[in-house]
């Protein structure tokens, strides 16, 4: 008997539990498990902003993994079909040829198989040169290289670190008899196809002797040079200890991470400028876009703008352009909320992380993009004026570039551009007291002061210097140097989900009452009964 009159309390019991566990089973709808997660693969180069930004739309349940294993290896995965998007520095190739002289058409595999797929610009920057030299113990902070000097650098015809040449691009400073040891890449890179396509150009005469096929994903390794995988790869390296005397070329935000300087460039106008932000958004002022959205870049290298940064250039997500062999109108609904924010809200975190926001211009390349994406969905529609981007359209896309009180670095006066970058006039004095031997970073004739290199000790201490017209910091370093900086504010398309913290929380607390609310909630219930009988 009292095993027969017990079934009633232990039903009860279950049911309590069950109901009280129903949150668990309803909560994670709008977070990741609610939308089909995406995988790519690509270019070191634009790895700081794409995983920054696949961490912030996590927390509206958006799953994005990114491999950065270089723009080649992203290519290749794409048109064999492994990956759901890639990111790479140049398009697919007619004529791929590496190292070896080995040519192969990647185009020619993508119409074998009927690969559909679109380009976008997802992120622009500057091919900075990061590099680690002393003297008298000191680290040099303000070197400065014509593009003429970096060709003899990098084809082993300058060895050694008081070259004249070096020196008649720095008269100012007593440059010490150190070797150079250039550290160039292992992988495919698209770093490696924008530098030697930059050095094809300018300074064709030194580049095309010590290799014929002009540019190149896959850097010769040759003399003196150290081969290493990544950005990752060649950025430790010269930060390394035994890395003295090294110099490589690398995107900004890797020097940014390990405070370590960058060499200021010299453009057309004879002025020796850094990779910042702004410097980088001038020179591709002259760049010219192709039908597809992809980038001639002939005219950025030789934008006469004394602000110009030379070796500035923009990166490319490519997207399917159909539903193909794994891909899903799921990914797809997943990638066009992953686009749509990294080219409005994510764009903000451009210049922390050593980028520069795309302009609308760009910005509508990406919409036309998502548009062709099976699955996505409808990113809304761009300013009526792309020069004149109203509140309302900045409301729809939180990009900086579109908000109405954003002023275009080309249109900012020189005063303006430099008076917060280490190493101007303003900030001369601090600059002075960071110069190995007390050395002073002298303009040449008609110059205007050079900056110092990302990491400079100035006026914004270690965690960078915030310019007064976009706010960015143009030095880097800080608490947050080489790591995602935040979450941020996300839009991807969804209303608002529970942050995971909460998630989390509300799960120990249903399981808590799950476990001892029943038997509390069957006590309560039954202290009107009398006891049972057997």
């Amino acid at each position: 008997m009292t095993r027969t009159k017990r079934v009633p309390a232990l039903l009860l019991r279950l049911a309590t539990a069950a109901a009280l566990t129903v949150p668990l089973l309803t909560l994670p709808a709008g977070t990741a498990s609610a939308a089909a997660g995406i995988n790519g693969s690509g270019s070191t180069w634009s790895a700081p902003a794409t995983k920054q930004w696949a961490v912030d739309v996590a927390a509206r349940g958006l799953a994005v993994d990114y491999n950065s294993n270089g723009s080649t290896a992203g290519r290749t995965d794409f048109a064999n079909h492994l990956v759901d998007f890639a990111v790479s520095e140049i398009p697919f190739q007619g004529n791929y040829v590496d190292r070896t002289g080995t040519a192969t058409n990647e185009l020619a595999a993508l119409e074998r198989t009927n690969t559909k797929f679109k380009y976008l610009p997802i992120v622009a920057g500057g091919t900075s040169f990061m590099y680690n030299l002393n003297i008298r113990g000191q680290r040099v902070r303000n070197l400065q290289l014509s593009p003429r000097t970096i060709a003899l650098i990098f084809t082993n015809q300058i060895k050694m670190w008081n070259d004249k040449a070096i020196k008649d691009d720095n008269p100012a400073l007593a440059l010490p008899a150190t070797p150079i040891t250039p550290v160039v890449r292992s992988d495919g890179s698209g770093t490696s196809a924008q530098f030697s396509a930059f050095l094809t150009n300018q300074v064709g005469d030194v580049w095309r002797p010590f290799f014929p096929g002009g540019m190149t994903s896959e850097f010769p390794v040759k003399g003196a040079a150290k081969a290493q995988a990544g950005s990752e790869g060649v950025a430790n390296y010269v930060a390394a200890p035994y890395g003295e005397g090294a110099i490589t070329y690398v995107e900004t935000a890797y020097a940014l991470q390990r405070q370590f300087p960058v060499a200021s460039v010299r453009n057309t106008a004879g002025v020796y400028t850094q990779p910042t932000s702004d410097a980088v958004a001038v020179a591709l002022t002259k760049a010219r876009l192709n039908p597809d959205s992809t980038q001639i870049l002939d005219d950025v290298y030789t934008n006469s703008d004394r602000r110009a940064y030379p070796i500035s250039s923009y990166s490319y997500m490519i997207v399917p352009a159909a539903k193909q062999f794994s891909f899903t109108e799921a990914k797809g609904d997943t990638l066009g909320k992953f686009i749509k924010y990294f080219l409005c809200a994510g764009q903000a975190q451009a210049p922390r992380l050593g980028y520069s926001p795309l302009p609308p211009k760009l910005v509508s390349f990406g919409y036309e993009a998502i548009k062709s994406i099976p699955g996505a969905p409808d990113p809304g529609t761009m300013p009526a004026n792309l020069s004149k981007p109203t509140k309302a359209d900045f409301d729809a896309c939180p990009n900086p570039t579109f908000d109405p009180a954003w002023v275009p670095p080309e249109q900012k006066s020189q005063q303006q551009t430099q008076q917060n970058v280490p190493g101007s006039q303003t900030n001369n004095q601090n600059n002075n007291r960071n110069n190995p031997g007390g050395a002073t970073n002298t303009p040449k004739p008609g110059d205007s002061p050079t900056a110092t290199a990302p990491g400079a000790q100035g006026e914004g201490g270690p965690g960078g210097t915030p310019d007064q017209g976009t706010g960015e910091l143009v030095a880097g370093g800080g608490d947050n140097a080489g790591g995602p900086i935040s979450a941020g504010s996300v839009e991807a398309g969804a209303s608002p989900a529970l942050p995971p913290v909460w998630f989390y929380a509300l799960t120990l607390v249903c399981l808590a009452a799950a476990v001892f609310g029943a038997p509390f909630l069957y006590s309560r219930l039954g202290r009107g009964r009398g006891p049972d009988v057997g």
